[in-house]
């Protein structure tokens, strides 16, 4: 009888220093691409999908991280991981985690699908010149289906791509630095008969003087997100900020349908998608 004090203080013990050796998911993601990780850690720490690669040691060595929870509920967490080297601009993927056996573990690795084409076409407008410019606008005005036929058009179209591919940091930038004029957007969205719709159509014309600074190709309910939602997409698709009057009617994430939701306040959020859902 008098060790059985001894007996259930030295188990408190035990089963309390088990618990403080729960990793989070945010210390999971930062171990895991770690330079330094094991391979035994990655193999403890890892489920599903994700076979351990890309991992730290994948990487340059000058290449920088850094990390950010997004969504975590009791069984699933999403961390949005940025990579930054000097030579290249930062970029972000998206790191699944479930909870198995009281341990997190990576099962998924998410990123945009179509980013190496928008790269491309960014690239290639970035190189016309002033006068091809101007060469190409004459040509395409006489086209019935031309990508733009003014200026303002193709800068329009240039800076929606370089937006798009910007880092997530910088499209929460975006969006802060024009939330009035977003919120003027949506009232008047709001004023409109709204209906599921595909990504194509648009509810309000964002082409106007007081608009075309937000970079809206169009806005929409339906299609690929909840109708719920009033989504303010970035050149059509994959990539724009939603709306919702209540938490209940987000998205459920995943790596391969809606892979990224951010909170920007008052009912706004950054939103990413892969194309092919």
């Amino acid at each position: 009888m008098k060790g059985l004090p001894i007996f259930i203080l030295t188990a408190c013990i035990l089963c309390f220093s088990s618990s403080a050796q729960v990793l989070k998911p945010l210390e999971v993601a930062k171990a895991i691409f770690d330079p330094k990780v094991s391979p035994d850690f990655i193999g403890k720490h890892t489920t599903g999908d994700y076979n351990g690669h890309p991992n730290g040691q994948d990487f340059p060595t000058e290449i920088n991280t850094s990390f950010l929870i997004i969504h975590q509920s009791a069984k699933k967490a999403v961390v949005a991981m940025t990579i930054a080297d000097n030579k290249v601009k930062a970029r972000d993927k998206y790191l699944y985690f479930t909870k198995d056996s009281a341990r997190w573990k990576m099962y998924a690795l998410a990123t945009p699908t179509l980013a190496r084409m928008h790269e491309r076409m960014k690239n290639e407008m970035e190189a016309i010149t002033a006068d091809e410019l101007d060469s190409l606008i004459a040509i395409y005005q006489h086209q019935e289906y031309a990508p733009y036929k003014s200026k303002e058009e193709f800068f329009f179209i240039l800076n929606s791509l370089r937006l798009k591919l910007a880092p997530d940091d910088s499209l929460v930038a975006h969006f802060q630095q024009h939330k009035a004029t977003f919120n003027q957007l949506l009232k008047e969205v709001n004023k409109t008969s709204k209906s599921p719709e595909t990504e194509t159509p648009t509810l309000v014309n964002t082409r106007t003087p007081a608009y075309s600074p937000l970079l809206i190709s169009n806005v929409t309910t339906g299609g690929f997100l909840p109708a719920k939602c009033i989504d303010f997409h970035i050149l059509n698709d994959q990539v724009g900020y939603l709306y919702t009057s209540h938490k209940k009617y987000l998205p459920e994430l995943s790596p391969d349908k809606v892979m990224m939701l951010r909170a920007l306040g008052g009912g706004w959020y950054l939103y990413k998608v892969q194309i092919y859902l």
